[in-house]
């Protein structure tokens, strides 16, 4: 005589090994579709022309340096990394999406550390190709100081890439209307908390960055720019905290698909 089946059914213990494995293979493939690799050559060409402009065909090389801190190191990998990162937490909570991701045996905080992990990974080798291209175009037109400048080029980019990953996801989780949120908090921390000269400053991330970075294009105040391990710390943990309070929030959700706000 066959036993009746047990009910409810035995819980399936989770191997976050193999959730990870196939999170990380899920977001990878989708950095190598055509509508990501097309999108990332426009980027890189626009990046290029940008590079190019400030060099004025290599008339101009002396703001090149803090061209890059400015501009592409603390307005643009930070604005497009949050943008990023909200954008693939929501394709998370699509119909259809939703549906696979909450029956597989792996809890949710766990599975939004994982998208993060992952996600945060290709996005830096996005941002290592850009940083290149960057680079590439101030040596070609003879800007003096790169090869001393990408080591806290690349270092600071990280860095704000996790930070501000981190912040879009959280923004994503909370609404599909992430970019208010994050246009809100960049008025309101970045600018105007990160331009107060004071010990307030420092809860602007791109400040501390900037700071960290000054010593490539501002020598008089290069000996008050925080360390490598001070600056690391504080953007790791901002990112951590911020992941922790992801996931916590994302476990808590109740996800239906196209009417999920």
């Amino acid at each position: 005589m066959t036993p009746a089946p047990a009910f409810p059914p035995p819980r399936v213990a989770a191997d976050f090994s193999h959730a990870f494995g196939g999170v990380w293979r899920l977001t990878f493939r989708r950095f190598l579709l055509p509508g990501s690799l097309v999108p990332l050559a426009i980027a890189l060409a626009l990046l290029a022309l940008l590079g190019f402009a400030q060099t004025r065909g290599g008339q101009r090389t002396d703001h090149y340096v803090e061209w890059l801190v400015r501009f592409y190191a603390t307005f643009l990998t930070p604005a497009l990394a949050f943008l990023a990162a909200g954008g693939a937490l929501r394709d998370e909570m699509k119909s259809g999406t939703v549906d696979y991701v909450l029956t597989r045996p792996v809890p949710r905080p766990a599975f939004v550390v994982f998208k993060f992990l992952a996600h945060t990974a290709c996005v830096q080798l996005q941002f290592v190709v850009a940083l290149a291209v960057a680079l590439g175009v101030g040596m070609a037109f003879g800007v003096p100081g790169l090869a001393a400048a990408w080591p806290r080029l690349l270092f600071a980019q990280a860095l704000l890439i996790a930070a501000f990953g981190a912040l879009g996801m959280f923004c994503a989780a909370l609404t599909t209307r992430y970019f208010v949120i994050g246009l809100a908090y960049a008025a309101v921390v970045e600018v105007g908390v990160g331009s107060i000269p004071t010990q307030l400053s420092r809860l602007s991330m791109t400040h501390q960055v900037r700071n960290f970075l000054a010593p490539l294009f501002d020598a008089a105040n290069a000996a008050d720019a925080p360390g490598w391990i001070i600056t690391g710390a504080i953007l790791i943990v901002f990112a951590a905290v911020v992941v922790a309070a992801t996931g916590a929030l994302f476990a808590m959700r109740e996800l239906s698909g196209p009417a999920d706000a």
